[in-house]
């Protein structure tokens, strides 16, 4: 290979070249291992912590009402960690969750989504067709299903905009320019008389 194709090769290897595990971790969590580009390729701890991230990750995603407090209790028994340790999983998690109980309104909607699905669920193995209803008419109203995807814009209300072009300074705020024409005229000449002398002029 020539150098300069090397040159061109490393030219499309995605930016960023050089991650910490932790940020492979967030980028490649669910890929498969043979689908990392070989610049961001795991080495054996890397990949063991991958295994594990990825585990608590769907375990919570699977059941998003579950509260810290299970979660926790989850990675201890799981993995035998220790508590120290299964807190620092846990807070990880939650960044790659979005921070899962940072006010996360999207992970919220999630959550009441999962929740509205669960009780439907709920109602139609007990064949109560009031309460699949119910569900599903909450479901549909919570995601706004029976509003249309994008509002009208008012086109023929919109009002546009009446400028009107001023040499006064002082609408600015600033000192009125004495003798303004004459100033005009001397910058025309300074600013504007070489550009005007070089053109080229083309017939049409």
């Amino acid at each position: 290979m020539t150098k300069s194709t090397n040159r061109f090769t490393s030219s499309l290897i995605p930016y960023p070249e050089h991650l910490t595990t932790f940020e492979k971790i967030q980028m490649y969590l669910l890929e498969d291992v043979d689908k990392i580009p070989l610049h961001h390729a795991f080495n054996l701890t890397e990949l063991k912590l991958k295994k594990i991230y990825s585990g608590i990750f769907t375990y919570w995603i699977d059941r998003p009402t579950l509260s810290d407090k299970k979660i926790f209790n989850f990675i201890v028994n799981e993995y035998g960690f220790s508590r120290q340790t299964a807190y620092k999983y846990l807070n990880a998690v939650k960044i790659l969750l979005g921070n899962v109980r940072n006010a996360n309104k999207q992970w919220q909607r999630f959550k009441v989504i999962a929740m509205l699905d669960r009780a439907y669920e709920v109602a139609e193995r007990r064949n109560d067709a009031k309460a699949m209803i119910l569900a599903a008419d909450r479901l549909g109203k919570y995601t706004q299903l029976d509003k249309e995807d994008t509002l009208k814009i008012p086109y023929d209300e919109i009002v546009p905009q009446n400028w009107i072009i001023s040499d006064d300074v002082t609408i600015l705020g600033l000192e009125p320019i004495e003798d303004l024409h004459a100033k005009q005229k001397e910058l025309r000449i300074k600013y504007g008389s070489t550009a005007i002398e070089e053109a080229t002029l083309i017939d049409g």
